[in-house]
């Protein structure tokens, strides 16, 4: 029997698809479909959403969902049935996976970006270089580190003991950012089938690499003061998981920070129940109060702690930098993992980050009174602007997590991708990209292309709410 594809995946991978291609609208969301079956992004014996739902979702007539399905009917790569909807009947794909990341850095970009949430570009960072004699002096060889440049592993370990977790070397990998570190480590150890507790809503990214590994999720509801004991106790003891990740200081997609009173109760959890934890201290740095003092890893005591961590947020993304802080035991297991497909990260970057370490409190003070300041000043124009629609402030980093009022923000993706602004909708923080009425709008830019990006972003609201079914096709 056919599965249903959750419209969600669909509608976000052919963002912008009325833009682009040839023909009028129906040819051209035909074109887009057409490619993500080709692509095996979406499966062979997926069903399709019934055309209503899609055509509210793509913010279209129902007559050009109907006549784009018509033309890939035509080309025998759907088949509809009365009762039983359309399903995908002709490609070789093998699942859906990376989609939340894809909607925003491929089929999502175009027009002012509030979706991504790393620093537009460089520009903040002090002068640094580095040329061909440091990268001979780093003593790196022929360019293949797998574990780290030994000099960047060390310079880590330091950082995490002059914090109070004594780390030798041999417990630090060098990763292409946080990101790549969970992948690593979850794929090192999981199997399908096997179970990881998160955070929901929580990091887009994890999902994709738990929906790639076939691996579920046993969800932890959150409260204003960050995960709920009650549920994670819960969780632990119904799903056992073999993981349970949590972010440590900035809370994506909230902004909520976790006090260290609510840490304790968590650690104590994690200890009766013996859970791996999974750290992951992207965002401490941008708490706008401060680096808190106290994270999971000083605090469990048999709970054994896996921290990862990253340069994008507070240096750059394209740095391209991370890391994972481990037994040695790990570290091994995870290097084999990833020398399957990954032989290290860049020995430039590595060197270029080593530049900006010494200046890591300068850089992340400055980021943080920049990104509080655009958050502020966000604030205040949706309030002006959309006064109907709810947020708590956050209390660091780049994101305002905004509750619209609607069932689903699917259709306000797409209007404001067609007024030249891209945002993301709350479906990319659950697991299942269950429909979300919340956008998470990232504030990480200059100021000027911020407002013109909310400003366009309240356009399309104001034409939604005028047609919130429908648009002509």
């Amino acid at each position: 029997m056919a599965g249903q594809t959750n419209i969600r995946p669909i509608a976000g991978a052919v963002a912008g698809w009325s833009e682009h291609g040839h023909g009028n609208l129906s040819q051209r969301l035909a074109t887009a479909l057409r490619r993500q079956i080709e692509a095996g992004l979406i499966v062979s014996g997926s069903r399709l959403p019934p055309e209503r739902q899609l055509a509210a979702d793509l913010a279209v007539s129902r007559s050009t969902v109907t006549a784009a399905l018509d033309i890939l009917r035509a080309e025998q790569l759907v088949v509809s049935r009365q009762g039983h909807g359309t399903v995908v009947v002709s490609n070789e794909g093998s699942g859906m996976a990376a989609n939340r990341i894809a909607d925003h850095l491929v089929v999502g970009s175009g027009g002012i970006d509030l979706a991504v949430g790393n620093p537009a570009d460089a520009s903040h960072l002090p002068a640094v270089s580095i040329d061909v004699a440091d990268l001979i002096a780093s003593g790196a060889g022929p360019g293949f580190q797998p574990l780290g440049l030994p000099s960047m592993r060390s310079a880590l370990a330091e950082m995490h003991s002059l914090r109070g977790l004594f780390t030798s070397a041999d417990e630090i990998q060098v990763t292409a950012g946080a990101h790549h570190a969970i992948a690593v480590l979850l794929g090192a150890y999981l199997v399908p089938g096997d179970v990881v507790a998160a955070e929901v809503p929580g990091y887009p990214g994890l999902f994709d690499v738990t929906d790639g590994l076939g691996v579920r999720v046993a969800p932890v509801e959150l409260d204003r003061g960050g995960m709920r004991p009650e549920s994670l106790d819960a969780a632990l003891t119904e799903h056992r998981p073999r993981f349970a990740y949590v972010q440590a200081g900035v809370h994506n997609p909230t902004g909520r920070v976790t006090s260290a009173a609510r840490l304790r109760a968590l650690a104590a959890i994690f200890d009766r129940h013996e859970t791996t934890v999974i750290e992951d201290t992207t965002l401490s740095e941008l708490v706008f109060a401060g680096r808190p003092s106290v994270d999971l890893a000083s605090l469990c005591r048999r709970a054994p702690v896996v921290t990862v961590g990253s340069w994008s947020k507070v240096f750059w993304g394209g740095l391209r930098v991370g890391w994972i802080r481990a037994p040695e035991a790990v570290i091994e297991r995870t290097l084999h993992r990833r020398l399957a497909a990954d032989l290290g990260a860049a020995i430039p970057s590595q060197l270029f980050c080593l530049r900006l370490m010494p200046h890591l409190d300068e850089i992340a003070e400055q980021r943080r009174r920049f990104l509080e300041n655009n958050v502020r000043r966000a604030a205040g124009l949706l309030a002006d602007d959309v006064p109907e629609w709810r947020f708590e402030m956050p209390s660091g980093a780049s994101v305002l997590w905004v509750d619209t009022g609607l069932d689903d923000a699917a259709p306000l993706e797409h209007f404001a991708h067609r007024h030249g602004v891209h945002v993301a909708s709350g479906s990319i923080a659950a697991p299942g990209r269950d429909v979300d009425g919340h956008l998470r709008l990232c504030v990480d830019r200059p100021w000027e292309l911020v407002d013109a990006g909310l400003r366009r972003l309240g356009a399309a609201w104001r034409e939604l709410s005028r047609r919130p079914a429908r648009v002509a096709g």
